[in-house]
């Protein structure tokens, strides 16, 4: 095989590859555009997708994924799409591991706009040790680091008020205002039916929900201003999402 025969096969994945992001990223995901994709790869004449490198055959599946992202919602419909595109690509679950797991957040923040809050299954490791009070239910738990700040610092946050709807992406733009707080050490926040819990290595602390609660959201943590300071909750899951699930269970509860 010559260079010519090199270079020629080398544009056209280039070609479906691009064209195959397109595609992918047009709109709301069909069944039409797996078959569209087939038709792509035999077009560009690319025998499997699979003898791609990984992270090219990932650009064209985060596409896909970044059309429902967009929409910050995922019908499950669309979950069986993405699978199928996922199975076309030749991509492991593994090779995705990190947009699979913003797949799965995505699908629990839908489910909560639809009205179910998730609940945190007995088998957690999160739950181990932690006693409730009578009748109170873990709905979600998210690992945080915890500092200590005497005042807001620059950034407000969003403010979540009692029997209000959390409004979508609101908190995206607000960072948790760490710089210069004195951080407490780690542990894990649940969101109950009754209120916020933190459980650490070493201490407890919990605020009930009310109308008086002092709670603010930020893209990556939560904000809890006390009589004297404030508490921030920074958020370890490195997911936007995050922030949008406990605004939107917060919004759901606090009534």
């Amino acid at each position: 095989m010559g260079l010519k025969d090199l270079f020629g096969k080398g544009k056209k994945k280039a070609e479906f590859r691009e064209a195959a992001k397109e595609i992918a990223g047009k709109g709301k995901i069909t069944p039409e555009k797996v078959e569209e994709l087939e038709k792509l790869r035999a077009e560009h004449e690319v025998e499997d997708p699979g003898d791609d490198k990984t992270m090219l055959r990932r650009e064209i599946y985060n596409k896909a994924v970044g059309t429902a992202k967009a929409r910050g919602k995922l019908s499950e419909a669309e979950a069986i799409e993405l699978a199928k595109i996922q199975k076309f690509l030749a991509l492991r679950d593994d090779q995705i591991e990190r947009t699979k797991l913003d797949l799965a957040k995505l699908r629990t923040l839908t489910e909560i706009r639809q009205g179910k809050v998730p609940v945190v299954p007995a088998t957690s490791a999160a739950l181990r040790g932690v006693q409730f009070e009578y009748a109170e239910i873990a709905h979600y738990a998210v690992q945080v680091d915890v500092f200590d700040r005497p005042t807001p610092g620059g950034h407000p946050g969003v403010a979540v008020k009692w029997d209000t709807p959390y409004t979508i992406n609101s908190a995206r733009a607000h960072s948790l205002p760490v710089e210069g707080a004195k951080p407490l050490g780690g542990g894990y926040l649940f969101l109950t039916n009754k209120r916020l819990y933190y459980k650490g290595d070493r201490q407890s602390a919990a605020v009930p929900y009310s109308p008086q609660a002092d709670f603010f959201l930020y893209g990556d943590g939560l904000r809890v201003q006390r009589t004297v300071g404030n508490t921030l909750l920074k958020f370890k899951s490195g997911s936007g999402e995050t922030a949008e699930i406990v605004g939107e269970i917060l919004a759901a509860l606090m009534k």
